[in-house]
């Protein structure tokens, strides 16, 4: 770029950020339309609920319009609850670490794959399940886990074991057709965070004496915690809101959350405001997350900086 290009560059972006700080409100007015779609369809409808939580339950699917602390009081002094709560919690940990524990190696071979075309075939397969409803996913599951189903009969067949396993309705088997439902979803996060990871940094290390999972360990592994961090916030947060995987594969041995809030507020008993308070205790626990996402994240950036 000559010099004089490069002056009349320099002076538009001068122009144009002046103009800018003559116009602040102009990038509101841009984000108006997104904003009050959120404000009518998101805010709006949480607001409402936030206020129904505080309401009295009247027997018979009425409310009583006051203000009490009863539902929250319930939600947090009932074992039951809590159990609830803590089940959820504990499926969406495993779901997490098992989505992490298969989703960066097939990341890691994606991203450092060197024939594009099969890693753009690789890719487009991982999608694939993205592009049909979980519910016809979940009913695979179902399939795949029932008693006489290809798991059991593989298993039996191998002589690994000696009767069918009870997989359907089950803890365990929810959490397995949670983690492979929400599987592409750690890979695809991680994918490009691993791409952005310099091949010749694992070189380095490697002529220095280090074998390849050794490298993996000391140089990609701290590279790539920020997207391993917001991959596993994303999985976990999507497993303990699931709805329709519980309810099909886990039946009704398995009580989480979002089941329990569907029972609540429009399943018999139509309780709104508690299945209001319900909701808002889980919102309250994902933004907490989110919190300390962030804040983990910003730990990292100044480390690596000091670094």
């Amino acid at each position: 770029m000559s010099a004089s290009a490069a002056e009349l560059t320099i002076r538009r972006g001068a122009r144009d950020g002046d103009a800018l700080r003559r116009r602040p409100f102009e990038p509101w007015l841009l984000m108006s339309p997104t904003l009050a779609l959120l404000l009518v369809f998101l805010i709006g409808p949480l607001l409402i609920l936030l206020v129904y939580s505080f309401y009295r339950y009247v027997p018979g699917g009425a409310m009583e319009e006051t203000f009490v602390l009863d539902n929250y009081r319930k939600f947090l002094t009932d074992p039951f609850n809590l159990g609830v709560l803590w089940n959820t919690l504990k499926l969406g940990a495993i779901v997490t670490a098992v989505d992490v524990a298969l989703g960066l190696p097939v990341a890691y071979s994606l991203a450092r794959m060197r024939n594009r075309s099969v890693r753009a075939v690789l890719y487009a397969l991982l999608l694939v399940p993205l592009m049909s409803s979980v519910v016809v996913r979940s009913y695979g599951w179902m399939v795949l886990l029932a008693p006489q189903g290809p798991v059991n009969e593989a298993l039996l067949a191998l002589r690994i074991i000696e009767q069918p396993l009870a997989l359907l309705f089950t803890p365990a088997g929810t959490a397995i057709a949670l983690s492979a439902v929400l599987l592409p979803f750690m890979v695809i996060i991680l994918t490009p965070v691993i791409q952005s990871v310099e091949e010749d940094l694992e070189l380095a290390a490697q002529s220095l004496g280090a074998g390849n999972f050794r490298a993996f360990l000391d140089v990609v592994l701290p590279l790539v915690r920020p997207g391993l961090g917001a991959g596993s916030i994303v999985v976990f947060v999507l497993a303990i809101g699931s709805f329709a995987t519980p309810a099909l594969v886990g039946g009704t041995s398995v009580l989480v959350m979002p089941l329990y809030i569907y029972q609540q507020a429009l399943g018999q008993v139509i309780n709104w405001p508690f299945g209001s308070a319900m909701s808002f205790v889980l919102l309250v626990i994902v933004l907490l997350l989110v919190a300390l996402q962030a804040k983990l994240l910003e730990r990292n950036r100044r480390w690596r900086e000091d670094a």
